[in-house]
């Protein structure tokens, strides 16, 4: 009997994770092009951020989803602090819905969603439908587990040694807090703690005091999560994560806490008292409480302007942070497709630059600035013009501009390829060379592809056809040379060490793909004019 409950109590957590890694995972696939733009359209007022910060909040029931769509957006310059404020304030308290949802008896409602999304997910294949249904489904085994645990929790409560551990002594609630924020850690939601708290107290297992101290655990736990998270982070982006840390994990839990004790110890009425007034069922309760967590992070409203600089002077933005942001996309609005065709073009003449980037810092290493924060900044900026480019594919565009944009799309694609090749082959080519010959082969091969970056840099930013015209004669077809380099340097023992022979070998091959890539894109521009200056309508950002 014992060990059929504990199967059950087992299962019911392996479908509680489950199903909050599914939903949680799912959630962050969903926060793409349309919800980014309603976020920039909407958001303008801290009211409006804090009213959709709220509906998203509900409908995502991950905080960490809404984070990861504010953080994008904030390293890319959309969106400043004093916007993402309110809007993770409103997620904090939409978050809230599932725990009010989870005390109705959604048993029937539960079984409809999982049979619904399971028969759609796998019969219907549409890439919007697609995360949707498997968010849906995630929610379901979430509280799916959720009954196995209260079902299979009440035997437990008979056993002796079960009842000793949770007889409410001083260590046992020390201990079913800092369970709470183990629990959190592990399953990265409070929210969902929240609820297996309560569904633990239902079933009798936990008193009010402990269900109480394990929400806040789990809060705790929340802010662990998030540091842990955030560890790596600089600049503008971390900002977020101190916010939250701050205002909502450590001093909201830290108050709630000690209020707790006085209201424990000294008979005084606090936080319970009030808890009783707001719902006269356990559950209700609870899920008040849990609303008391989010209700601080309010006050955050009335401070706005010192939060920003407060944080800006905490975590300032970083150089690689500016250098990833839009210069041209963001006063240019798709609607007007011409002056947007011409602002991606130009950002993405900005990518080009970087390539070039690499090399410097071979030639003079740079404090604060290294390979990877480069491959940082390029990939920022490329992925908010991709999204650009994927709001302006939805405009109505003449065959012309179609064909303009078709041409912008498979230059990124080859953007994106060439970064990471040169990326390669400069950490191939700063490897400190052993021999004479060796050193020789580096020198020449580092000349060259500096010489030829630095053409094509001139040649795709000017369009000029004498620039493309230089830059064929040296990009085209460079296999063969390269081949007869490569045969030249192995064959005549210039290079003898076995190390360096494969060296020499990858190098040659990163290159030959580099003066490819190159080659790829002058094709694109050769029947195309001179792109003209920029004269844009410029919009509000937030």
């Amino acid at each position: 009997m014992l060990t059929t409950t504990f199967a059950g109590m087992l299962a019911g957590f392996g479908l509680f994770f489950v199903g909050v890694w599914t939903l949680t995972d799912n959630l962050k696939r969903m926060s793409g092009r349309r919800l980014r733009q309603a976020v920039l359209t909407y958001t303008r007022h801290p009211l409006q951020g804090l009213f959709w910060g709220t509906v998203v909040g509900a409908m995502a029931q991950s905080l960490s989803a809404v984070v990861f769509i504010l953080v994008g957006m904030i390293s890319a310059g959309l969106l400043s602090m004093r916007v993402a404020i309110p809007i993770l304030a409103g997620a904090n308290i939409g978050s809230s819905m599932l725990v009010f949802l989870s005390t109705i008896n959604l048993d029937l409602t539960v079984l409809l969603v999982l049979g619904i999304s399971g028969i759609i997910m796998t019969l219907i294949d549409r890439e919007w439908l697609r995360p949707i249904m498997h968010g849906l489904f995630g929610l379901g085994l979430l509280f799916l587990g959720i009954g196995f645990i209260q079902t299979n929790a009440a035997p437990l409560i008979q056993q002796p040694w079960i009842e000793g551990f949770f007889g409410g002594s001083g260590g046992s609630y020390v201990t079913i807090f800092f369970l709470g924020t183990l629990l959190c850690v592990i399953a990265q939601s409070v929210g969902a703690v929240t609820i297996l708290a309560i569904s633990l107290g239902q079933a009798g297992v936990l008193n009010t005091d402990m269900t109480i101290l394990a929400i806040y655990g789990a809060n705790l736990g929340s802010g662990v999560v998030t540091f842990m998270l955030s560890v790596n982070l600089r600049g503008s982006i971390r900002q977020i994560a101190l916010f939250q840390i701050v205002s909502t994990n450590v001093l909201v839990t830290a108050v709630l806490v000690v209020l707790w004790i006085i209201e424990v110890m000294f008979a005084v009425p606090l936080v319970k008292a009030s808890l009783t007034v707001l719902s006269g069922t356990f559950e209700g309760q609870m899920a008040f409480l849990y609303l008391y967590l989010c209700l601080p992070i309010l006050g955050s409203l009335f401070c706005l302007t010192w939060l920003e600089r407060t944080l800006a002077r905490i975590s300032p933005p970083t150089q690689t942070e500016k250098d990833a942001q839009p210069n041209f996309i963001i006063h240019a609005p798709v609607s007007d497709v011409d002056a947007a065709l011409q602002a991606a073009q130009h950002d993405q003449n900005r990518l080009m630059t970087y390539l070039g980037k690499y090399f410097d810092l071979l030639e003079v290493p740079q404090e604060g600035i290294s390979n990877a924060s480069v491959s940082e900044s390029f990939t920022t900026l490329s992925t908010e013009i991709d999204y650009y480019l994927d709001d302006l594919g939805h405009e109505a565009l003449s065959p012309r501009q179609f064909d303009q944009l078709n041409k912008i799309v498979y230059r990124q694609r080859v953007l994106r390829s060439l970064a990471t090749t040169v990326a390669d082959c400069t950490r191939l080519l700063s490897i400190e060379p052993g021999s004479a010959g060796m050193a020789r082969f580096v020198k020449l091969l580092r000349t060259s592809l500096e010489t030829t970056l630095l053409t094509a840099e001139s040649a795709y930013i000017g369009t000029h056809s004498r620039d493309l015209e230089r830059l064929a004669n040296m990009v085209g077809d460079r296999s063969d040379v390269l081949s007869k380099l490569r045969y030249a340097y192995l064959t005549k023992h210039v290079v003898e060490n076995r190390q360096e022979r494969m060296r020499l070998v990858q190098m040659t091959v990163t290159a030959e793909r580099i003066f490819w890539g190159l080659d790829m894109l002058r094709k694109t521009f050769q029947s195309t004019g001179k792109v003209p200056e920029l004269e844009f309508r410029s919009v509000q950002l937030a």
